[in-house]
């Protein structure tokens, strides 16, 4: 399933402003890129699912907050994969569950739930042990002795081989492009297309070829470190041509933390969809067009750029902020 290419639209976003600059914006529809693993979370697990298998390993287990995008993709991954997966869930259990859970759930993902204290230490060998007895003793899947053997996915879905299969978005990027903009979480998809671009000769990148990161939370500045570190893992240090590609991330648009939005953001989105009949995630697709927007208005771009900004998908978790977006359009 996830080895098939899939057919990915672009999206001309028609605006008088863009006109009124000398500017083209195009949306890659990556969201559209599968109707359940959605977005970027389908490139970013094709080659740990291919690794698991080629493990030998039947279960997959994971790490999210109550409405992980990552999770409920790796459900849906490994049920129509036939694997199991279990995922981690960050904080206290609460019923009924929510959109979110209750779709991994119906794609048989198991959960258990840690605190967030412990949560924040996911990554420590002394959690991960205690993580595998956890899953040995309760056994959800009838697996008896191997039930603590599984292949274990980073939060968010980010490593070497998620860089790897997002590196594949570069294929549907036009040539011509000037601009590539791409929502940040943990780094790996926009560590992908760097990648991407960078590695695949077929490409003709021309002078100025920018890539710009929004990252979705405050203080994002720590991800230039990995994200650099996620690119050296796949090329030499000279394997791009500074004078034709380089990469910054853009820490304006974060609206005051990861998952948070207020009444400008949210008036934002509803005006987009509206008006492109394009429904925007609020934690990551929709910082990012408010973002370019802004750097249009702004004069950021040079007359006769053409911009290709990234959709990622994400839109299941938009259920879980609903209630806030409509409680800010209607103060």
């Amino acid at each position: 399933m996830l080895t098939k290419k899939p057919s990915i639209p672009l999206q001309r976003i028609q605006h008088p402003l863009f006109q009124d600059k000398g500017l083209t914006l195009d949306l890659l529809r990556i969201d559209k890129t599968d109707p359940i693993i959605s977005g970027n979370k389908w490139f970013k697990l094709k080659y740990n699912l291919i690794e698991a298998r080629h493990q030998g390993l039947s279960t997959l287990v994971s790490f999210g907050g109550p409405y992980s995008n990552h999770l409920h993709a790796l459900a849906s991954a490994g049920k129509a994969n036939h694997f199991n997966t279990i995922g981690i869930i960050r904080g206290e259990p609460h019923l009924p569950l929510n959109p979110t859970l209750s779709d991994v759930k119906e794609q048989d993902m198991a959960l258990y739930y840690i605190d967030r204290k412990t949560y924040r230490s996911k990554h420590l060998p002394k959690v991960i042990k205690s993580i595998k007895q956890l899953i040995a003793k309760e056994d959800p899947f009838n697996e008896g002795d191997k039930a603590d053997q599984f292949y274990l996915v980073p939060e968010g879905g980010t490593n070497q081989l998620a860089v790897k299969g997002a590196s594949e978005i570069a294929s549907f990027i036009p040539h011509d492009a000037n601009f590539i903009c791409v929502p940040c979480g943990t780094g790996g998809t926009i560590a992908g297309i760097i990648t991407g671009l960078s590695l695949n000769s077929s490409i003709k990148i021309p002078p100025q070829k920018t890539i710009l990161g929004f990252p979705a939370m405050k203080g994002g500045h720590f991800l230039q470190q990995v994200i650099q570190e996620l690119i050296n893992e796949h090329l030499q240090p000279t394997a791009i041509n500074h004078s034709q590609i380089s990469w910054k991330l853009i820490n304006d648009w974060h609206f005051g933390g990861f998952g948070k939005i207020n009444k400008a953001l949210a008036l934002f989105i509803q005006d987009f969809e509206k008006k492109c009949s394009i429904e925007l995630d609020p934690i990551y697709t929709a910082k990012m067009m408010y973002g370019i927007v802004s750097m249009i208005e702004d004069d950021f771009f040079p007359r006769g750029s053409k911009i290709i900004a990234v959709h990622t998908g994400g839109l299941q978790g938009k259920r879980g902020m609903e209630d806030k977006i409509n409680s800010l359009l209607t103060k």
